[in-house]
């Protein structure tokens, strides 16, 4: 069966009312496709910002407490994406933590009511492979035009 989970990406005008006729894939092929270890057979979840000229893409990798953990790609057309890192950027807890069996399903947001703009990475994580989920938020950083996630 299907077991391989990748992204693709297509658009639609804002005044097509989004219906199926409207819309145009943008790709060939997937914009994102399992092919790291960690990532093992899946991506999925992204949650996308801008900084600079550039998007970044947050994204799940793995299924659902294989671990699943956070990785991170860039693009400067929203097409074209390549990692940014090879490993995590947030992976999954340590043994015994909260976040043991995953650290996964992104979504960012950027608080614009400090003065300086502060963007938060939120996450899921538990430690019983799925049987609860506890949601969680980390600071995003910027350093030399790529995030990283504050201690």
């Amino acid at each position: 069966g299907m077991q391989i989970q990748m992204l693709g990406v297509a658009a639609a005008p804002l005044d097509g009312g989004f219906r199926r006729e409207t819309w145009q894939q943008l790709s060939d092929g997937p914009i994102l496709k399992p092919e790291l270890p960690w990532e093992q057979q899946c991506i999925e979840a992204p949650a996308l910002c801008k900084h600079g000229d550039t998007f970044f893409m947050f994204y799940a990798g793995a299924y659902n407490n294989k671990p699943q953990q956070i990785g991170v790609a860039s693009s400067k057309d929203l097409v074209h994406w390549q990692r940014v890192y090879d490993e995590p950027i947030l992976p999954n807890g340590a043994p015994g933590t909260w976040n043991s069996s995953e650290s996964g399903h992104p979504y960012l947001f950027t608080d614009t009511s400090k003065p300086e703009p502060e963007m938060w990475l939120f996450f899921q994580g538990n430690n019983d492979m799925g049987k609860s989920w506890y949601l969680s938020k980390k600071r995003v950083l910027w350093r030399d035009g790529l995030p990283v996630i504050a201690d």
